[in-house]
């Protein structure tokens, strides 16, 4: 039995991590929150706990009181208080001695790309490679940083299952508009349903072997044209579609599509746009095509749904 704690672990990615965990007995899942209740229901091996983030002390004695033996963060957004909440964790975890495994807070692609690849607003890889390289300094804690592309759930929003926020990319389906960065297909772009990405961390949780730094999931490897195509004749109608070049997304402007605008109540449009372009160059530029040294490899039972198969389940007569 692993004891595993996920910080942020009631909403998005870190819910459907712990409703994974949660399907077998084998693990007992310890939630850090600051919540005090639950959104949802919980079996009898999910704990909730109230961590004092702002104090390394206070964290470390909660980790090892509970003998939390691997911490996976999933903390957002990447503000400054937030990545010092992942450094406190991370010294945290180092010193408690019970931890001996770290996930941090990366998912989607290595941030470690140029500007003129992966041109996100500062200080957002600023603060990614700072809690990496925090992670270097402690020996003692293994880590592996998870890369998973973009997550297809956004192509399913309303209807897929899901606790993402519906960050709709480029292609809104149900408006039947798109704004395609570039010419929608220069590169390959990874896609990985979250429900899958779970499947593939409980088995790395559960694995023995040493972890790499860097583990790649794909749930399948497409362009934009691809996605666009599968909507299309998932609906069965023509969308309206528009592209935007290199240079105008490099300079930060980017077409409006209506799925957007939902999400100005959660996220500040400017920088919202603004994470929408440097993605956008970051697609182009070949940013999202992970290659093929995956866990998919290692892990070969886990089948992950594909882009064409989960556009047509969700979007089919609709």
């Amino acid at each position: 039995m692993v004891r595993i704690a996920i910080a942020g672990g009631t909403g998005g990615l870190g819910r459907t991590l712990v409703e994974e965990l949660m399907q077998g007995s084998e693990h007992e899942v310890f939630i850090l929150s600051r919540k005090t209740t639950l959104p949802f229901e919980i079996s009898a091996n999910i704990n909730l706990l109230n961590p004092s983030y702002n104090s390394v002390d206070s964290l470390e004695k909660l980790l090892k009181a509970n003998e939390i033996h691997t911490l996976i963060s999933v903390l957002s957004p990447p503000a400054p208080e937030v990545h010092q909440i992942e450094l406190n964790l991370i010294r945290a975890a180092a010193k408690s001695g019970t931890v001996k495994r770290f996930v941090p807070s990366e998912w989607g692609v290595d941030y470690s790309h140029d500007d003129e690849h992966l041109p996100l607003p500062a200080p957002w890889k600023a603060l990614k490679r700072e809690a990496i390289a925090e992670l270097k300094k402690h020996p003692n804690l293994e880590y592996t940083s998870v890369y998973n592309g973009f997550f297809m759930d956004y192509f399913g929003v309303p209807h897929a299952p899901s606790h993402m926020l519906p960050e709709i990319p480029f292609i809104d389906i149900q408006a039947g508009k798109a704004a395609i960065p570039g010419t929608g297909d220069e590169n390959k772009v990874a896609l990985t349903y979250t429900k899958d990405v779970a499947k593939f961390v409980r088995r790395a949780v559960e694995s023995t072997e040493p972890w790499p730094e860097k583990s790649v999931i794909v749930g399948d490897s497409v362009t934009l044209n691809e996605i666009l195509q599968a909507a299309e004749k998932a609906r069965g109608i023509k969308f309206e579609v528009v592209h935007d070049s290199l240079e105008d997304l490099r300079a930060g402007r980017i077409t409006e599509i209506p799925a957007y605008v939902p999400i100005y109540k959660v996220l500040p449009k400017d920088f919202f746009l603004e994470m929408m372009a440097a993605f956008a160059v970051a697609m182009v530029t070949g940013v999202f095509d992970l290659g093929d040294d995956t866990l998919n490899k290692q892990y070969p039972e886990v089948k992950p749904v594909k882009t064409d198969e989960f556009i047509t389940k969700y979007w089919a007569g609709k």
